[in-house]
């Protein structure tokens, strides 16, 4: 008679559940906002190199979605007016800025976005007078933006602040060696 050896005991094998993370709402988390690569914004700007105000309207373009991104954009501003002598400011009667720059976001996630950026552009100083001129320039901002956390769009209203230091200039506008910018936005993104 043929003998058959006893099957093996059954084995039951048990999976561990992997375990999930508990939110216990100890930890601060901000939510991530929704960020476009591409952002136009649109305001209000200011230039003055202390002897008035000129006023006028900017216009700027941001890329990028993470820390670092760029920016390109253009001014165009009335001069600070005329001088107690009567003679043309350093800004003349218009200025336009134009400019591009490297910017950093301090705290992408959330919705306040401290912002700095350095870059370089070309200002044009125009006058009634014949001396109009154009001149390097060479910038740093900071600015300030809070994102308004809709769910399918990035908005954001913002202020900024311009220093810029003027670099090869013509002869016309020798006179111009700096000028601070000053300004408020709304951006969009796409």
């Amino acid at each position: 008679e043929q003998q058959f050896s006893n099957p093996p005991p059954q084995q039951t094998t048990w999976n561990a559940p992997r375990p999930v993370p508990v939110d216990d709402g100890f930890i601060a988390r901000e939510p991530e906002l929704r960020r476009s690569p591409f952002r136009m914004a649109l305001g209000p700007t200011g230039i003055t190199t202390g002897q008035g105000f000129g006023y006028g309207v900017g216009l700027g373009a941001d890329f990028g979605t993470g820390s670092v991104g760029g920016r390109l954009s253009a001014a165009w501003l009335r001069g600070e007016g005329k001088r107690d002598n009567g003679e043309s400011s350093r800004t003349g009667d218009s200025v336009g800025i134009y400019t591009g720059e490297i910017t950093l976001d301090l705290h992408k996630r959330g919705p306040i976005h401290p912002v700095v950026g350095m870059g370089a552009g070309v200002i044009h100083v125009s006058r009634t007078d014949d001396k109009s001129g154009f001149a390097g320039v060479g910038t740093g901002r900071f600015a300030l933006e809070y994102a308004l956390g809709l769910e399918d769009a990035d908005v954001r209203i913002g202020a900024n602040l311009t220093g810029g230091l003027i670099g090869p200039v013509d002869d016309e506008i020798k006179g111009l060696r700096g000028y601070v910018q000053t300004g408020l936005h709304l951006a969009i993104g796409f």
